[in-house]
């Protein structure tokens, strides 16, 4: 499972911090030890000069036993090592440590002795700057120590240790050491209470991020995921509260997105359902057109018929109209049969008349527009269908207008037109009527 992200920003910038502020007391506690040095070097030095300056007076008067014991008050205090008193042959004349009383210290071996006696030479007086030094006893004590030397001045000549006329300016050495346990455990102390403040400056800085990053990235974020999940489900629901830093306007962002997309699924929908819709249309103008072309074959077949059956009704109508008016002309016919046998004559022209009329209806040809009386052409097209067994029961009433112009039309047409008309008119009466 991965870290969440409040966890991983916290971390990070808690281990920087962390980072930088151990950095940075690192580098403090390193001045602050190189300025309590300084300052306890200070302190030597201030020392090593009251120390000489206080037995002044017992040196000038020789009275070496009580030098020596101001030397030991002095090293009684606290924080001081040791005091050490060397003559000119480097033999230690007196010291704090009883132990090394008469012991002549060997040059280049005692820490002192460096500061003057190099393998370069040695040097009368030595450079004040240069007279401390730090190192550690054979106890493993840090020690800052100072050799002060005692020179062969003019007041010396009054002396009755030695004349002032000595050649020897160097009378002896001051060697006197402090003790760096106090100051370290100064440091100690001070790195002590700074890491403890660093780490509980760390802890309220990962809280204070926590927090801030809770409230001013994760809870946005958290929103920005939830409103997503929801879009997704189609629940097409907008974020309110709005901050006003970038995340305000990414959630701006979402909203505006959001718009768009219920917009779009909502286009879509309706042109979906549109479409459904226009296609149950076409497919009835489809169906409706597929019938009225199975009825259009059907009026073609039963054109094609109706021409058989009038082609062959034709013929015996051609030889009754041809022998009818002979009989009609036979002088041998008697005067009572001539009347039925001029019937059957019109008749047969009628039944003619019809034939040639179906004849018309059923061929097919090209529009031929011609000058033509509407009442004319309905006229015919009702001769055509009122002997028809479909309008037997039918009366067909009609009222023309006499003075109708002629107009331009194709009158084969107009009258199939016309004929379906009626036909289907007939078929939506099966009762009869006008």
């Amino acid at each position: 499972m991965r870290p969440k992200l409040i966890v991983q920003f916290s971390v990070v910038s808690s281990i920087v911090i962390l980072f930088t502020m151990a950095l940075f007391t690192v580098f403090n506690i390193a001045s602050i030890r190189q300025a309590f040095l300084t300052s306890t070097a200070n302190e030597i030095s201030n020392l090593s000069e009251i120390v000489l300056r206080s037995t002044y007076p017992e040196f000038m008067e020789n009275d070496m036993a009580r030098v020596f014991d101001t030397l030991r008050d002095i090293g009684e205090q606290e924080g001081v090592e040791h005091i050490r008193l060397l003559d000119r042959e480097g033999r230690v004349v007196f010291s704090t440590e009883e132990e090394e009383i008469g012991i002549t210290v060997p040059r280049f071996m005692y820490p002192g002795c460096t500061v003057c006696h190099s393998k370069g030479g040695t040097r009368e007086i030595a450079p004040t700057v240069k007279l401390t030094r730090r190192f550690k006893d054979s106890h493993g004590h840090k020690i800052v120590g100072i050799a002060r030397p005692i020179y062969n001045v003019e007041e010396c000549s009054s002396a009755s240790c030695h004349p002032q006329s000595d050649l020897e300016p160097l009378l002896g050495v001051l060697d006197l050491g402090i003790s760096l346990t106090t100051m370290d455990a100064l440091i100690g102390n001070y790195r002590n209470n700074v890491i403890v403040q660093i780490l509980f400056l760390v802890l309220c800085l990962f809280l204070c991020l926590t927090i801030l990053t809770q409230k001013l990235i994760n809870q946005p974020v958290k929103t920005l995921l939830h409103h997503t999940r929801a879009v997704a489900r189609g629940n097409w629901t907008l974020i309110d509260a709005i901050p006003g830093d970038e995340l305000g306007e990414l959630a701006e962002a979402f909203n505006d997105m959001t718009m768009k997309l219920k917009t779009a699924r909502e286009e879509r929908d309706s042109w979906a359902s549109t479409l459904e819709s226009k296609v149950e249309e076409r497919t009835a103008k489809l169906t409706q057109m597929q019938s009225v072309l199975i009825r259009s074959e059907k009026l073609a077949s039963l054109g094609e018929l109706v021409a058989g059956i009038a082609h062959e009704l034709n013929n015996p109508l051609t030889g009754i109209m041809i022998h009818a008016p002979l009989i009609a002309e036979d002088p041998r016919l008697d005067e009572g049969l001539r009347k039925d046998c001029q019937t059957i004559i019109n008749e047969a022209e009628r039944c003619s008349k019809i034939v040639g009329d179906l004849l018309n209806f059923s061929r097919v040809s090209d529009p031929m527009k011609t000058w033509n009386c509407v009442n004319t052409t309905i006229k015919r097209t009702l001769g055509l269908v009122e002997h028809h067994p479909d309008f037997h029961d039918i009366r067909i009433v009609t009222e023309f207008c006499p003075d109708l112009p002629q107009i331009l039309i194709d009158a084969g047409q107009i009258e199939q037109v016309l004929l379906n008309m009626l036909v289907n008119a007939s078929q939506a009466m099966p009762e009869g009527g006008d």
